[in-house]
C-alpha cells in the first residue's frame, strides 16, 4: 500500500488558508505528537491556524479518531457492561475539578 508523504509546513499553510484538511493530514499532525516528529512551533502554528479557520464536522471527526487510535485503546467488551465504556478526561487548564 503506498502511503503518501506530508509536510507539516504545507499543512499547516493550508488550514491557515482556509482549506479542507483531509483524514490522512491530520492523522499525520498527530501521529507526528509524541515522537517528536513535529516541532513545538509547528504544533503552535497548527493550533492557531485551526483556532483561526476552525475545523468542519468531518475535520473533528478526523481529529477525534486519529487522538483516540494515538494511544492505547482498551477493549472492555468482555466486561459485562450494557453500554459503551467511555472516559471524560481533561488536558488541563480548563477548571473542570
Amino acid at each position: 500500500m503506498t502511503q503518501t508523504a506530508y509536510l507539516p509546513q504545507e499543512i499547516i499553510r493550508n488550514k491557515r488558508d482556509g482549506a479542507e484538511l483531509s483524514d490522512g493530514e491530520i492523522e499525520f499532525m498527530v501521529a507526528g505528537l509524541t515522537p517528536g516528529a513535529i516541532s513545538e512551533g509547528q504544533i503552535a502554528a497548527f493550533a492557531m491556524a485551526v483556532f483561526f479557520t476552525g475545523m468542519n464536522m468531518t475535520e473533528r471527526v478526523a481529529l477525534t479518531r486519529a487522538m483516540t487510535h494515538s494511544g492505547t485503546v482498551l477493549d472492555w467488551s468482555d466486561a459485562g457492561f450494557d453500554g459503551p465504556v467511555l472516559d471524560k478526561h481533561s488536558s488541563g487548564g480548563i477548571g473542570d475539578k
